[in-house]
């Protein structure tokens, strides 16, 4: 029996600790984003975020490579462990390692345009008005996986679908307009890497609402096709708790 509740404790340790690396990263990633934003929106000169970016991103790809390494190990040396949930977990690990590559790819953008010019109305939708919702989308992301909280995962699917098809309205709207060419590239490059990250964090959270088979997947539809499988669950069962 003591060898028994030893090892479930461990194995509950080593998760923990896991569930802990991971979401550094994502907060991680959210302070890179926040820092990314304010040298373009604020027009913050981007030298003193510099060293705090790209320290963030190498502490980021470590963070994946440390997490993929320790899971292989604990898998190899624990067989009869929690095989889908470690899986998942790399899974996840990586998408939130892309996180920081497109992070950094929108704090660049700086260097490409000084003044938005007479793209500043579409260049504040897209980095003021989205970015704020990004933002949100992070806490809610990393909120809704470390409680297994399906009703809040299903919304931040729901808001990261959103916001990817906003940012696809954007480039539609950039690529019949008359700006600049520096101009377009940026506000086309900034809705591409903001769609990108909200993708990514609705595939890190679908790891609380799908089964592993169908981790990353939420089909051509995301909010129709989530909502109507896994989160119409939730409903039922809420209905069904209030019914007794």
């Amino acid at each position: 029996m003591f060898k028994q509740l030893l090892k479930i404790w461990s194995e509950q340790a080593f998760s923990q600790q896991m569930i802990n690396e991971f979401l550094t990263m994502l907060d991680d990633s959210e302070k890179m984003l926040s820092y990314a934003f304010k040298v373009l929106i604020q027009e913050s000169k981007g030298k003193k975020f510099d060293k705090k970016i790209y320290q963030k991103d190498k502490k980021i790809n470590l963070a994946e490579r440390e997490i993929r390494k320790k899971v292989l190990i604990h898998l190899s040396t624990n067989p009869t462990c929690n095989l889908p949930a470690c899986l998942a977990l790399i899974s996840v690990a990586k998408d939130a390692e892309r996180l920081g590559d497109y992070v950094k790819n929108i704090f660049e953008l700086r260097d490409l345009l000084k003044d938005p010019g007479k793209s500043r109305a579409l260049f504040e939708r897209l980095f003021e008005k989205n970015g704020t919702e990004l933002m949100e989308l992070f806490g809610m992301v990393s909120t809704a996986f470390e409680n297994s909280d399906r009703e809040l995962a299903c919304k931040a699917i729901a808001s990261g679908h959103e916001i990817a098809k906003r940012c696809e309205d954007i480039i539609e709207e950039v690529a019949s307009s008359d700006y600049s060419p520096r101009q377009a590239v940026v506000l086309a490059l900034g809705a591409r890497y903001i769609k990108r990250i909200a993708v990514h964090l609705t595939n890190i959270v679908t790891s609380v609402t799908n089964p592993l088979p169908e981790l990353d997947f939420v089909g051509d539809k995301p909010v129709e096709n989530s909502l109507k499988s896994n989160c119409e669950v939730i409903e039922i069962e809420e209905k069904e708790k209030n019914n007794i």
